[in-house]
């Protein structure tokens, strides 16, 4: 209660010489100043925020803008590459082309005439269809030489101009290069500017007598730059090796234009050669200053032509969004300023009245008043406040006249402490003797069960050997089984393996029986051409005897006679050879039937056995199953009893842990009762204590005004 008192009476001000300071720090430090700082400070952060986001955003999108843009104007280059290279290709059909070729040298200028003519039209025919048939082809030009007519699109019947363009186009080396933006020498000869065409693809005859030159139309191109959309205000362009230039203008309705008509913008450019003469990059984007602004410069050059495309677009297109961004964060912050400036005013005028309302009734409080109540205006949090503190108020009243009554009871209760810590301090000794019989049947407990542990350790060790010797069992037997189905298969391999033997014994066999018919029949043969052999040896002395008739007449044909009998008689000879090796086939024919009679008996045993063998295997195989099985039982019953020794260790290591726990326990109730008995001396004490202080306590509540 003096506590109490002594937290009341702090809440009464107190005048001292530092009035002047404290008000002014509570000015300083009202709570109108927090409100002010508290609308203040998110409003900074939100501006900071803002400008952070304005940033980030617009690096962001200069990079994005910066990737885009590289990508689009990359694939504008690569579509112009694509198209230059169908240009390539038809200048390389006349380069290599034979027609072009003889026509150049003349071949049929002097000889015929007409062959000549029919050349060049066929010619001409043919680059006429190929400029209708390609948007991108302005002219082709064959420059042939002094004597023979150019063939071109644009005209006919001049003269061949060879050595004056390959003069002109020739470079230091004698090279010259195969894309460029003007050809001044066939200019001239045709009558016309290079206004006409952007860019030519020139290359030379194989032959070395003509040149065939393709002028690129300007306005196809001026089409593809024209869909190329970096933003309003961006300008995108492609520029020959050579400082020829095709722009394009993205500029809203009604606005004037920032370059002239026929005005080069990139080739003159420092920005631009520096790029154009970096060999590291060959697209890429910079920021450069054009016009007195600023621009992202977009370029990517072309390996093959040396076109580049390139593009400036200024920087209010690529960070226009951010700068939005940042407008609308300074709208939103300035909005965002006058809102909380005026309620912050209004709500900072509220509290400051209810707070006053409230510290006039807290000092009234503080000075022993607790009649009355708080009251405020408003439903905010300062009307609960005030209903708190009225709440506080008279439970403070109820609390003081209950205290004033509960003083007479606690004078009594006071008497009732002594004589009960007398009996408190009996009962603490019992406690201490019972202890001590507790920690010494603890102490027993404690070695039987450490016996217990160690025996379950020793039939813990022996179980794991069982089940470490059945698992190997289990292993070998499995290894066994493996082998077992292994050789089985081996087996059956064999028995087909000897079923195929039988079959091809039998086929060997019956191909022996035909070998020996055949054999007969070649007998047959040889005994036909044995008779043939004695009729052409009777014919032959009957010719003989018919040209000795007829004398020298009869001569040629007596030698004749000489040589078919000369002829039956190697016939003969010849048959009876056959005759003897048909024998010899026949007797070892006879031979090879017998054995392979035999073979085939032998396979017909040889099958028998390996049906036998995997019988065995059978039988074999099923006794290891049952061995497995038996194992696996072995294998779970050790299993089993290792859970069960697994479960007593557990229970007989838990009995052992509420020992030691107990003993621990039975320690720190020891030691309570000793507290125990030091606290009720003190409770003595204490006792006399509060009759001194339930004095004091009388004459503190009677400065409280309750009525």
């Amino acid at each position: 209660m003096k506590r109490f008192w002594t937290y009341i009476s702090s809440l009464a001000p107190k005048r001292t010489v530092k009035d002047k300071r404290s008000k002014r720090n509570f000015m300083l430090f009202s709570i109108r100043n927090k409100i002010f700082i508290c609308f203040i400070v998110p409003i900074a952060f939100m501006i900071i925020v803002g400008m952070s986001a304005y940033e980030k955003a617009a690096e962001g999108m200069t990079e994005k803008y910066k990737v885009t843009s590289v990508q689009t104007v990359k694939m504008t280059k690569e579509y112009l590459d694509m198209t230059n290279s169908f240009i390539q290709s038809e200048g390389m059909k006349y380069a290599s082309s034979d027609d072009v070729g003889n026509y150049s040298r003349g071949k049929y200028a002097h000889s015929s005439k007409a062959k000549h003519v029919e050349l060049s039209k066929s010619i001409y025919n043919d680059i006429m269809a190929t400029q209708m048939t390609n948007p991108f082809i302005q002219d082709i030009h064959i420059i042939t030489p002094q004597g023979i007519d150019m063939l071109s699109t644009r005209s006919v019947g001049m003269d061949g101009i060879y050595d004056e363009y390959i003069e002109e186009m020739q470079e230091d080396g004698g090279k010259y290069k195969s894309w460029v933006g003007v050809h001044n020498t066939l200019d001239a000869c045709l009558n016309q500017n290079d206004e006409n065409y952007i860019l030519s693809y020139q290359l030379q005859h194989y032959s070395g007598n003509a040149m065939v030159v393709v002028d690129v139309k300007a306005e196809p191109i001026r089409e593809i730059l024209n869909e190329v959309d970096l933003g309003e205000g961006s300008i995108v362009g492609m520029v020959t090796a050579d400082g020829k230039e095709i722009l394009c203008e993205k500029k809203g309705e009604n606005e004037p234009g920032k370059i002239e008509k026929g005005e080069n913008v990139f080739s003159q450019q420092g920005f631009y050669q520096t790029a154009y003469n970096e060999a590291e990059n060959i697209e890429n984007a910079l920021v450069v200053d054009w016009s007195d602004e600023e621009y992202m410069f977009v370029y990517s050059k072309s390996e093959d032509s040396g076109i580049c495309v390139c593009a400036l677009v200024p920087m209010d297109t690529v960070v226009g969004q951010a700068k939005d961004i940042r407008t609308v964060t300074i709208q939103m912050v300035v909005i965002a300023c006058i809102i909380a400036g005026i309620v912050g005013i209004f709500i900072a005028s509220g509290i400051q009245r209810n707070m006053k309302r409230i510290s006039r009734k807290l000092v009234d409080v503080a000075n022993g008043d607790l009649t009355g109540t708080v009251t405020v205006r408003g439903k905010d949090e300062l009307r609960t406040l005030a209903d708190s503190a009225t709440h506080m108020i008279h439970n403070t009243s109820k609390l003081v006249g209950k205290v004033n009554h509960a003083t007479a009871q606690l004078d009594e209760s006071a008497k009732k402490v002594t004589s009960v810590s007398d009996v408190i301090s009996d009962y603490s000794v019992n406690i201490i003797n019972a202890i001590n019989e507790i920690n010494t049947g603890m102490e027993k407990q404690s070695e039987n069960a450490e016996i217990c542990m160690d025996r379950m350790e020793i039939l813990s060790s022996d179980m794991q050997e069982v089940r470490d010797v059945t698992r190997k069992v289990g292993s070998f037997v499995e290894e066994t089984e493996k082998m077992i189905e292994e050789g089985v298969e081996n087996v059956r391999i064999l028995k087909e393996r000897a079923t195929q033997t039988a079959s091809i014994t039998a086929t060997v066999g019956s191909s022996i029986e035909q070998l020996q018919q055949e054999s007969d029949t070649i007998n047959g043969f040889v005994k036909t051409i044995a008779s043939i052999s004695a009729q052409t040896n009777l014919l032959s002395l009957n010719a003989s005897i018919e040209a000795a008739r007829a004398g020298m007449a009869g001569r040629g044909f007596a030698v004749v006679a000489d040589e078919i009998s000369k002829l039956a008689d190697e016939s003969a000879i010849a048959a009876a050879n056959i005759k003897k090796k048909v024998e010899i086939i026949g007797e070892h024919t006879l031979e090879s039937v017998n054995n392979a009679v035999q073979a085939e008996k032998m396979v017909e045993l040889q099958s028998e056995s390996v049906s036998q063998v995997i019988k065995v295997f059978e039988e074999i195989s099923e006794k290891m199953k049952l061995l497995f099985d038996g194992l696996i039982e072995i294998k779970e019953s050790a299993e089993k009893v290792d859970n069960e020794k697994t479960n007593t260790l557990v229970a007989v290591h838990n009995i052992s842990e509420v020992i030691g726990v107990t003993a621990e326990n039975s320690e720190i109730v020891h030691g309570v009762a000793t507290d125990l008995m030091h606290n009720v001396e003190k409770l003595t004490q204490t006792a006399d204590a509060l009759n001194d202080n339930m004095q004091t306590l009388k004459s503190e509540i009677d400065l409280f005004k309750t009525e």
